[in-house]
This record gives structure tokens, C-alpha cells and sequence, in this order.
């Protein structure tokens, strides 16, 4: 987690699809400058391409860029996994910088984690644009600007189990599938799985638990993390935690949290870093 000051310049990069409102990506970088940050967008904001090197590009670029103190991807949908090959891990390594995504950019994240050292932080910037209540805003510039990070503190309800112990991966869970059977999937073993979903049914999810559950070293996880479903909750079906359950053929502890995921007002959360709940 980076604290800023004013001042300090930020990036926005879009590894995922293009966003489809070039004018909320105006509104969001005046917003940040307001706050007193200055703000560096890369071109590919700008304009639809599938060209994963172009967007390895931009990201080697930022990272290695001192005066960037923070990168945000702001994408959202199914073409960040595009960008993975083409990434040069060692020199992102050599370049440690703050990185922030959600839903679709759960491959970017992850894949950091698989290949450097690096944590990387579980949070889509456009959320204090998406809040109109404010409140969002105000957490935000607390958290990176005054440094009580409000964004952070999540409240956690235990499912099953007492008590949880590891660095946490994961993200959305339809994204963080895609990395199966790739060399960027991190490895399971003595981690904590944080799993959210914007879409889904109950058979969809059903399927996708089953699909993790079948995961080199699954049964080695120390825990698994819920975050919101909304889709399906928005439904009010059943429990996400009992087709989790009904999947599961261990008793790995399971907390849940409705402050993170695809909500407007959504927490963030630190992956890569040893957690203890």
C-alpha cells in the first residue's frame, strides 16, 4: 500500500478492454488532480486495441519511470490476460511500483505475484467516481493522502473455521480461472484464496468452484475468502458460502466479506502480503 502526498503523479493504464467513456476517464483524472496529485494516462486509453506488447510496453515504461509513485488500470472485461506474455517480469521486478486493478486485471495482478515479489492491491480507482454519495472520495483520500486507511479496514464473518494465516491470492474468480494451467498461476500451497464475482448463476459458479477445486496444490490453500457475488446475490439465492461448501471436500476455514468486489463503495484489498484474520 503507497501513501502519497501532494504533489506525487499517478498513472492510468488500461490492460484490459477499453474503457467505453472517454469522459469518465477526464472526470476521474480531474477528480485525482483536485486532490492534488498529477496524473499521467497512457495512450492506449484512448484507443481500442488488442495489442498486448503495446500494453506490456506502457507498463514497462511506468514502471521504470521514478516519478510515478502509483499505477491504477482502470480497464475492465476480457483482454487482459493479452498483455501477459509479453510482460518482462525481471524488469518490473527491478522496478517495484505500486499496482492497482480489479475484475478482468485479476490476471495482471496475479501473474506479478506468480513471477516477482512484488504486492499488488485488489481496487478499481473509478469506484470514487462511480460513488456519488462521496463517501468513496473521502476513504480514499484518507487512506493515501492522510494515511488512516479506511479502504483497508474490511470486517470479516467466519463460515467455517476460526481463525485464517497466509498471503492471499486471487480476485474475480472467472479471471483468476483463465491463469489455469498457465506458467503465470501462482501457487496455492500455504495461501489464502480471495474469490468475488460480478456475474455468474448458480451453476456458473458451482462449475468455476469445481474448476479451482482441481488446481495443482488446492487441498494446500489455508484458507478461502468470499468477497460479493453480485450478480447472484442481487438474486437472493441461497448462500454463496453453501455451493462453496457443497463443493469442498476438506474443511479449509472460509471467511466472507460483503465490502469487496464490484460494488461502488468497495474496500481494497492487499494481495501477495501475509494476512492474519
Amino acid at each position: 500500500m503507497v501513501q502519497l502526498k501532494p504533489g506525487d503523479r499517478i498513472a492510468f493504464v488500461c490492460n484490459s478492454d477499453y474503457p467505453s467513456r472517454p469522459d469518465e476517464t477526464n472526470e476521474l483524472r480531474e477528480l485525482i488532480e483536485s486532490l492534488g496529485l498529477q496524473v499521467k494516462v497512457s495512450p492506449l486509453l484512448w484507443h481500442s486495441t488488442n495489442d498486448g506488447k503495446a500494453k506490456a510496453e506502457v507498463m514497462h515504461s511506468y514502471f521504470q519511470d521514478e516519478e510515478i509513485q502509483a499505477i491504477f488500470d482502470i480497464s475492465g472485461g476480457n483482454r487482459a490476460n493479452s498483455v501477459l506474455p509479453f510482460l518482462d517480469f525481471k524488469l518490473l521486478e527491478k522496478h517495484p511500483t505500486a499496482f492497482f486493478g480489479y475484475s478482468d486485471v485479476t490476471t495482471v495482478l496475479n501473474s506479478l505475484l506468480s513471477q516477482t515479489k512484488q504486492t499488488v492491491e485488489l481496487f478499481q480507482l473509478k469506484t470514487i467516481l462511480w460513488d456519488k454519495t462521496g463517501e468513496q472520495l473521502a476513504r480514499f483520500q484518507q487512506t493515501f493522502l492522510e494515511g488512516n486507511l479506511s479502504l483497508y479496514q474490511t470486517n470479516w464473518q467466519f463460515i467455517q473455521g476460526t481463525e485464517l494465516a497466509g498471503k492471499i491470492v486471487g480476485g474475480n474468480i472467472r479471471c483468476f480461472l483463465k491463469l489455469a494451467g498457465t506458467p503465470f498461476m501462482p501457487d496455492l500451497t500455504d495461501k489464502l484464496l480471495f474469490l468475488e464475482s460480478s456475474g455468474g448463476n448458480e451453476e456458473l459458479l458451482f462449475s468455476m468452484f469445481h474448476q479451482l477445486q482441481q488446481q495443482a496444490n488446492f487441498q494446500r490453500l489455508k484458507g478461502i475468502l468470499l468477497g460479493t457475488f453480485t450478480a447472484y446475490e442481487q438474486e437472493q439465492n441461497r448462500p454463496i458460502e453453501e455451493i462453496l461448501q457443497e463443493v469442498l471436500v476438506t474443511q479449509l476455514p472460509i471467511a466472507k466479506t460483503n465490502q469487496i468486489g464490484h460494488g461502488k463503495q468497495s474496500n481494497a484489498l492487499t494481495l501477495g502480503k501475509y494476512t492474519i484474520l
